[in-house]
């Protein structure tokens, strides 16, 4: 239950700040057309069940990562990942990460260099692993975020796999945070 309370936290200041994004858009007390109706409730059970359905497709794929986009909003949307094995380093220049453990355990590198950088679309940059990152060893019920522009990599050990409820904020990268090629 640690990672529900942790989840709700999350989702709080997520709303704020989603909210605040809009409350500077709009007329103050305003409400738009497109805030009306975006409530939605996922129980522990909805996301176990969706976790352990990415779990079986990550463990079956060859890269051993599999997710799914939950729901869509203006300037945030939720996912459901998990992962069997290591995956290369990325960097999102528009989105935020919020990664809240549901299940599992495994080590998020953030910071460093990325090795190999490739740039792709929508600000995406992949690359095959991180030089010089710091490691942050995550269990169920732990939150990372992770800043746009933030140099990442999942590591998953022997044996080790992970499921995690992540929350994408947009917001571009702070100038000088991308990583470097």
């Amino acid at each position: 239950m640690r990672w529900l309370t942790r989840l709700t936290a999350v989702l709080g200041v997520g709303i704020l700040m989603v909210s605040a994004g809009w409350s500077q858009a709009t007329t103050p007390g305003a409400v738009t057309q497109a805030q009306v109706g975006l409530v939605d409730l996922l129980t522990p059970s909805d996301v176990a069940t969706r976790g352990a359905e990415q779990l079986e497709k990550a463990k079956a794929s060859a890269n051993g990562s599999s997710g799914v986009t939950l729901e869509k909003y203006p300037a945030h949307y939720t996912m459901i990942t998990a992962r069997a094995k290591s995956g290369g380093a990325e960097v999102h220049a528009y989105y935020s990460d919020f990664l809240i453990v549901v299940d599992g355990e495994g080590t998020e590198l953030t910071g460093g260099t990325v090795v190999d950088a490739k740039e792709g679309e929508n600000g995406e940059t992949r690359g095959s692993h991180l030089e010089g990152a710091t490691a942050h060893v995550l269990h169920k019920g732990d939150i990372l975020h992770i800043t746009a522009g933030t140099p990442h990599q999942a590591i998953e050990g022997p044996g080790q796999t992970i499921t995690i409820f992540v929350i994408k904020v947009e917001k571009p990268a702070v100038k000088g945070s991308v990583a470097a090629k």
